[in-house]
């Protein structure tokens, strides 16, 4: 016996039954291509689990273009701040004196690129105290340096010239703290003779120191250096020039001004 054809009805009771005389409405059977049978309560086929794919090239672009985004924002703000590179220093707003005190409006910050050399000047950030006087002139307009400003008693301090063996000034430059050192003449001795040294002024501070001479007769003699003396021992030191001792400056970084010099 053949299957029936793929789609055919296969009559089952609907048939007459002969022997009890009655007619049954036929029960219809679908049979599928593949030869099974799928009622109208058969459950579905569950569908197949989603697998993880890798990353794909797409999500590295991503990740590449946040980068790129990140490293332009960093590179501007570091351009910008390079830009305001500036510092704030003081100002004259006019003429200054030296000796006089600096009073309201002398002094006025402005923002100007100096780079290292901003350290020889006075911040403008920093407030001025009451007290501090002007050791040295400044010009209208022009930038304060760290040196001008000083205490009232500094204001009083006077610049001594005195003369030093020229190979040892080789040795010093401006700013420098000394000591200085004076052998007086022997008045009992004949000829060139000199007492033992004493110390005359310590914590003193050079103003100017010639520059090197590299002509005919340099290193003989002696040179001329400009030392900062209180105005209560400017005759002290005059008086020793004066009577022809022979000054030493013995730099002393870590000196402190002597009261009297002694």
């Amino acid at each position: 016996m053949h299957p029936p054809p793929p789609g055919s009805v296969t009559p089952g009771r609907g048939a007459k039954d002969e022997k009890h005389g009655e007619h049954h409405m036929p029960t219809p059977t679908l049979t599928s291509r593949a030869g099974t049978a799928r009622g109208a309560g058969a459950p579905e086929a569950a569908r197949p689990a989603r697998r993880l794919e890798p990353p794909s090239w797409k999500d590295l672009r991503l990740v590449v273009g946040v980068l790129l985004v990140l490293l332009s924002v960093a590179g501007g703000i570091r351009l910008v701040a390079s830009l305001d590179d500036t510092t704030p220093v003081y100002v004259a707003a006019r003429d200054l004196l030296p000796g006089q005190p600096v009073r309201e409006g002398d002094l006025v910050p402005v923002q100007v690129r100096l780079g290292d050399a901003a350290a020889r000047y006075v911040d403008g950030t920093a407030p001025i105290t009451t007290g501090t006087h002007l050791l040295r002139p400044v010009a209208t307009g022009e930038l304060v340096p760290s040196a001008a400003l000083g205490t009232a008693r500094q204001a009083l301090d006077k610049t001594v010239s005195v003369p030093v063996d020229t190979v040892a000034a080789r040795s010093l430059v401006q700013g420098a703290v000394v000591d200085v050192w004076v052998s007086r003449r022997d008045p009992d001795a004949v000829g060139e003779a000199y007492v033992d040294p004493e110390l005359l002024l310590g914590g003193a501070v050079l103003d100017r120191v010639p520059a090197e001479s590299s002509g005919l007769g340099a290193g003989l003699g002696r040179t001329a250096v400009q030392v900062v003396v209180p105005a209560d021992r400017v005759g002290d030191v005059i008086a020793a020039v004066d009577q022809g001792a022979r000054v030493t400056l013995v730099p002393a970084p870590r000196a402190v001004p002597q009261e009297g010099g002694r």
